[in-house]
């Protein structure tokens, strides 16, 4: 077992001391579409992919404020390594909606990774102990590095599709050996290049019950206050602080470029220039707004999850609706340093030019995408909302 301080300060540290590793690798992840292993390893070894694992399965049980500041600092320095680490330490969580048998089963050796895919877009056919299951997956992220893979999938008993408590299909997440998937090469993007998030297919691979879960999950079987804390309100905060991060890294970009870069035309540097001036302070405050508020909804869930008070759907929308603003804030800001910075930022050799195309990737996530305002807004409205969403 790899021993690695767990408290938030040492995490962002180690994050912090990544930093020139994984620049140094970023060009080679874009080239190749995948986390490079280097990267990878760093990350493993740092415990970035066990970061919501349970303690007693050889994980670090971070709380989501050290999820966001650890995504976040990562994120400042390439934001797929970010998405890798925010997807698979955040998919330690989903050790504790099977039982302690599976669990054990998965192991705890730090090199484990995990990942789910939420879409339900696998067939699970009920046999005898457990279920056959086939299909193909989307945006598998970090799908080359996982030990399992974790996609969700509709119940099927023979030819007819199963019925689930709410009415609608009966959905689970089922965990499987990564090595059972075929990866098919789909992840050609303008932005999140190298986290790999290719689609996976499998077929008619037995699963028996005891790796399988009800979706929406059922009650957690480990009762720490991580595992009281939403699901995808988790992974929501993971993702808007990995635009953050990115937000982050646009300023400071921008902010050496502008002390450093003579537009054309002028005689002092881009520094000098009122818009410039104005565009990084519009930046800033953008950003540290965001961040402000996604903190406060987040730690309000925190200490309900904590003290065991009931999370309500209400609850829910709430740090949704501050996840959503918060990564359409740093994509505004990113967008006007890469303005402000004139022709500089267009070369792929840029760095802003990979933080646009990286935040404008995140804003189109499910999660975080502008249509979540609407699913929220009818809740907060009396209106019911189509599908699962929170």
């Amino acid at each position: 077992m790899v021993n690695v301080d767990a408290s938030r300060n040492a995490l962002v540290a180690s994050a912090r001391e990544l930093g020139p590793l994984i620049r140094e690798n970023a060009n080679q992840g874009e080239r190749e579409r995948q986390l490079p292993a280097a990267t990878a390893k760093a990350l493993t070894e740092a415990g970035f992919f066990r970061l919501c694992r349970p303690r007693e399965l050889g994980g670090l049980e971070a709380d989501p404020m050290t999820v966001l500041a650890v995504v976040e600092e990562i994120a400042r320095h390439d934001g797929s390594a970010a998405w890798c680490a925010l997807n698979c330490g955040i998919a330690g969580v989903l050790h504790s909606f099977v039982s302690r048998e599976a669990a054990r089963e998965f192991g705890s050796a730090p090199d484990l990774i995990v990942n789910g895919v939420i879409a339900p877009t696998g067939r699970a056919i009920e046999v005898d102990g457990g279920y056959r299951i086939s299909g193909r997956w989307q945006f598998a992220s970090n799908c080359h590095h996982c030990t399992w893979l974790v996609p969700a999938s509709i119940v099927f008993k023979g030819d007819e599709m199963s019925t689930g408590p709410s009415g609608g299909p009966e959905l689970i997440m089922s965990w499987i050996k990564a090595s059972d998937f075929r990866i098919i090469d789909t992840w050609d993007t303008a932005g999140l290049r190298a986290t790999g998030s290719h689609d996976i297919e499998l077929s008619g691979v037995f699963v028996p019950k005891h790796r399988a879960y009800a979706m929406p999950q059922a009650e957690a079987v480990l009762y720490g206050p991580l595992y009281r804390f939403p699901v995808v309100g988790l992974w929501s905060l993971g993702i808007a602080a990995s635009a953050l991060g990115i937000a982050q890294a646009a300023s400071e970009e921008f902010l050496r470029l502008a002390q450093t870069k003579t537009p054309f035309g002028m005689a002092s540097t881009l520094s000098t220039r009122a818009s410039a001036q104005i565009a990084l302070c519009e930046s800033l405050a953008a950003t540290r707004s965001a961040r402000a508020h996604l903190v406060e909804e987040a730690t309000r869930m925190w200490e309900r999850a904590q003290a065991g008070t009931p999370i309500t759907t209400e609850h829910r929308g709430l740090l949704r609706i501050a996840a959503t603003s918060a990564t359409a804030a740093c994509a505004s800001a990113v967008d006007r340093m890469y303005t402000a910075a004139g022709g500089t930022a267009v070369f792929a050799s840029s760095p802003l030019q990979r933080c646009l195309r990286d935040v404008h990737a995140i804003t189109q996530h499910v999660f975080v995408a502008p249509a979540t305002y609407e699913m929220i807004g009818k809740i907060l409205l009396g209106v019911e909302p189509e599908g699962f969403r929170l």
